[in-house]
């Protein structure tokens, strides 16, 4: 997982899942896309492996902690979370 450093005094209280096209490069020092903002991992991890909003691309994931998942680890995680 990477983190991107954020500006100061902002708080990550959910967790966001954001889309770009892939030749996107989500270290890029432009704003992040409006967010579908969720309570839980899991439930962004759904949501991106279930839904296909129109127009969009890549789904990026962004934990509450700053973390960022890409799209393979997006998958590892609704994989991993299927087999249980």
């Amino acid at each position: 997982m990477e983190s991107r450093p954020e500006p100061s005094g902002v708080e990550h209280a959910r967790v966001r899942l954001q889309y770009w096209p892939a030749s996107h490069d989500v270290h890029a020092p432009d704003n992040w896309p409006d967010s579908y903002e969720f309570e839980t991992v899991e439930d962004a991890v759904a949501f991106a492996m279930t839904q296909s909003p129109a127009g969009r691309d890549v789904a990026w994931l962004r934990t509450p902690e700053g973390e960022i998942l890409k799209a393979g680890q997006i998958r590892r995680l609704w994989e991993l979370n299927r087999s249980h």
